[in-house]
C-alpha cells in the first residue's frame, strides 16, 4: 500500500486510488494533495439527509453519489453528493472513468475548514469544468441550501433554501427539505 510520503513530484488525481481507504478525503488541486478530515456529525447529517431526498426523487435517467471521485484533468475533487448520467461509465477503465461531462450536479456541505474552498475555489472548478447546477450547503448559523445554475462560464444563484423548497435537479426540480436538522 502506498503511503502519501513515499510519492516523489506532483499529484495525479488517478494515483490517489493506491492510498488507504482512511477516511480522510484526498484530493488533487494544481498537482498538490489536498488532505482533509472526516467531516464532523452536522455535515455528514446534512449529506445523509440530501442523499435520501435526491434518491428518493431521482429520475431514472440519473443516479446519485456519496463523495464520487470527479476528475478535472491531472487534479480532482470529491464533492459531497454528485448526480451523474445513468449511462455513465462508473465501472469503466481507470479509478476514476467518470469525467465531468457526466455530471449533471455537485453538492458541497460547507465545514469551518472547508469554508473557503467550498464558497470560492471548488464552484470555480466545477464551473470551468461544465457542471450545469451546483448545491452550497451552508452549516451555520443556519443551516441554508444556496442553489446555482451556470450561466456562461459562472454560476448564478436560483434558489435559497433554509426550510423546504423547489430546487433545480437534472430532471427538473426536487423538493429539498432541510427541517429535521434545524435547531
Amino acid at each position: 500500500m502506498s503511503s502519501v510520503f513515499d510519492h516523489v513530484g506532483p499529484w495525479r488525481f488517478d494515483q490517489l486510488d493506491g492510498l488507504p481507504d482512511d477516511g480522510r478525503r484526498y484530493e488533487v488541486v494544481d498537482g498538490g494533495l489536498l488532505v482533509t478530515p472526516p467531516p464532523g456529525h452536522l455535515h455528514q447529517a446534512v449529506g445523509a439527509l440530501l442523499l435520501r431526498q435526491l434518491q428518493q426523487q431521482c429520475s431514472e435517467d440519473w443516479q446519485v453519489f456519496y463523495e464520487f471521485a470527479l476528475p478535472l484533468g491531472h487534479d480532482g475533487r470529491v464533492p459531497d453528493l454528485a448526480v451523474v448520467a445513468g449511462d455513465a461509465p462508473v465501472r469503466g477503465a481507470g479509478p476514476y472513468p467518470v469525467g465531468p461531462e457526466h455530471f449533471g450536479l455537485v453538492v458541497e456541505v460547507v465545514s469551518p475548514s472547508s469554508r473557503k474552498t467550498d464558497r470560492f475555489a471548488k464552484p470555480g472548478e466545477y464551473a470551468e469544468a461544465g457542471i450545469p447546477l451546483f448545491w452550497r450547503v451552508e452549516t451555520g448559523p443556519e443551516l441554508l441550501l444556496v442553489a446555482h445554475r451556470l450561466l456562461g462560464s459562472t454560476y448564478e444563484v436560483v434558489q435559497r433554501v433554509s426550510t423546504e423548497g423547489l430546487v433545480p435537479a437534472p430532471w427538473g426540480e426536487v423538493t429539498v427539505d432541510l427541517r429535521p436538522l434545524a435547531s
